[in-house]
């Protein structure tokens, strides 16, 4: 979308006053809530609620609502209302003259997505879905990548901490993270640099803290899953972000240029962790800062903010 578009649908949502009240039980990976943000960058009335707080601790979470009875005054006057994860927590307010969208997230909808498509299917007009969960059956369904990343808190940080490279992985499970093998990788890398790794959680504040000390970030080893919201920080950081995404083809096609670099095996892991590493330094900063653009355009809160407005704007 070009800066004239931009002016135009903006001046759309000034005239319509849109109201978007976005809902979950819990926001997994606090993406309500960044909806929420980047509707709101773009001159959007959006509110995300929830009934539990998430255990990361992160900024800008949604407002705790205790039951349905709380949300209703909120719910009567919105435009959209907007489900997140699969989840109807609401199910005793009727949304009849509401335009309704649902989210498809996670295991919950790959696992169960016919029970869960007759419980969402009849209620709304839209569903969005991202990584593999595509062409299961929801209604109107959208594809669009996941992830959005405050890149006006997080700041490029292209300085170096060290006089050799710093490559880090901190998984928030190091399990699903496949961290056993990015290990066993960087053991394999015959260079002489830093490898940080640390599977302890912490906050969400100290984790950032961490990330700015590295020039690569190692987001996951894993097949057939897309990245997770650690890729975009450390991108929004200014750093070289590798990763493993199954959905390339399904980004360009949707999105624009995909701009991490994914690996699919334990060798190539190594091997361009190794490549990078011995590239001279001034390219490896051309490619942190190539990184940082590639997240301000298409997982800011405006990028995510306008892509979401296009899809509303299907139903209204």
């Amino acid at each position: 979308m070009n800066a004239r578009q931009k002016r135009k649908s903006k001046k759309y949502i000034a005239k319509k006053k849109l109201k978007v009240v976005l809902v979950a039980q819990s926001d997994w990976s606090n993406l309500g809530g960044n909806y929420a943000k980047s509707l709101q960058e773009i001159g959007v009335d959006a509110t995300m609620f929830i009934k539990s707080s998430h255990r990361f601790k992160y900024p800008n979470q949604g407002k705790i609502f205790k039951n349905s009875q709380s949300l209703r005054p909120h719910i009567k006057n919105a435009t959209i209302v907007h489900m997140l994860h699969s989840h109807n927590p609401i199910p005793d307010i009727n949304l009849k003259d509401k335009k309704v969208v649902v989210s498809h997230t996670g295991s919950k909808y790959r696992n169960k997505y016919k029970e869960v498509n007759k419980i969402f299917n009849p209620i709304v007009d839209m569903s969005i879905v991202g990584g593999d969960l595509y062409g299961k059956g929801a209604k109107n369904e959208n594809w669009i990548p996941g992830g959005i990343v405050n890149t006006n808190l997080l700041k490029p940080v292209y300085q170096r901490s060290s006089n050799k490279i710093v490559v880090s992985h901190f998984p928030s499970s190091y399990k699903m993270k496949g961290s056993s093998n990015i290990v066993k990788a960087m053991k394999n890398v015959k260079c002489d640099f830093i490898f940080n790794y640390n599977p302890s959680v912490i906050s969400w504040v100290k984790n950032m803290n961490r990330v700015r000390k590295c020039d690569i970030y190692i987001e996951r080893f894993k097949q057939n899953s897309g990245f997770g919201m650690a890729a975009l920080e450390a991108a929004a950081l200014g750093k070289i972000v590798i990763t493993t995404y199954a959905f390339k083809e399904k980004y360009e096609e949707t999105t624009g240029e995909f701009g991490l670099i994914s690996v699919k095996t334990i060798e190539e892991l190594t091997k361009e962790v190794e490549r990078i590493i011995n590239l001279p330094y001034k390219e490896i900063l051309e490619m942190k800062k190539k990184t940082r653009k590639w997240v301000e355009k298409y997982h800011s809160y405006e990028a995510v903010g306008m892509r979401l407005f296009n899809l509303y704007r299907k139903i209204l």
